[in-house]
């Protein structure tokens, strides 16, 4: 049963674009901790890197298997690279009004044992997709614009509703990073 259960999870991570750089690789003897490298950022967003070192120095500590040091101290050392960070909207109303976002990001990593610099896990492609609903026709009351000009009833209709899509989207954005981390423990600790 639990052989089933291991080549289930690697199968469905080998779907995703893991893939073991030396088949049948195991973690190194003797590993007991991880460092978790800045990835480099090649979107716009940013800051994007330093959540996602967050989030997978979270996702280790959380999960437990490895202990989780400063770089460049890890036995293991957890580094990559942000490649796409997008938004598409995916249900409107009319022809221009969006309803529905799909937010996707999409990453490569690579898992190297510090010593020797023998990569164990390579996954050229890691992507998470998650979607958010924009609120059209939404009154912000916190926004600036409300709170620093007095507004009349006829000026509500032309609010903008970008600091509720804004605020969607940044949750949305935290959520990725948080699937994103634990699709790379996953692969890390549960692939070998």
């Amino acid at each position: 049963m639990r052989a089933a259960v291991a080549l289930a999870v690697l199968g469905s991570m080998l779907g995703c674009g893991y893939r073991l750089a030396t088949p049948g690789a195991q973690l190194p003897s003797g590993t007991q901790s991880v460092s978790i490298a800045l990835f480099d950022n090649r979107t716009r967003e940013r800051g994007l890197e330093v959540d996602l070192r967050r989030a997978l120095e979270e996702e280790f500590r959380r999960r437990g298997g490895l202990r989780v040091v400063p770089e460049p101290g890890g036995d293991l050392v957890v580094d990559g690279t942000i490649r796409r960070l997008g938004d598409m909207p995916v249900a409107s109303r009319g022809s221009d009004e969006a309803v529905e976002i799909q937010q996707r990001i999409s990453v490569s990593v690579r898992v190297r044992e510090r010593s020797s610099g023998r990569v164990i896990l390579r996954a050229p492609r890691v992507t998470e997709v998650t979607e958010f609903g924009v609120e059209p026709g939404a009154i912000i009351t916190t926004s600036p614009r409300f709170q620093s000009e007095p507004v009349d009833a006829r000026d509500i209709a032309n609010l903008s509703n970008v600091p509720l899509g804004e605020g969607r989207r940044s949750t949305a954005q935290h959520e990725l990073v948080q699937k994103l981390a634990g699709d790379i423990y996953s692969a890390t600790m549960e692939g070998f």
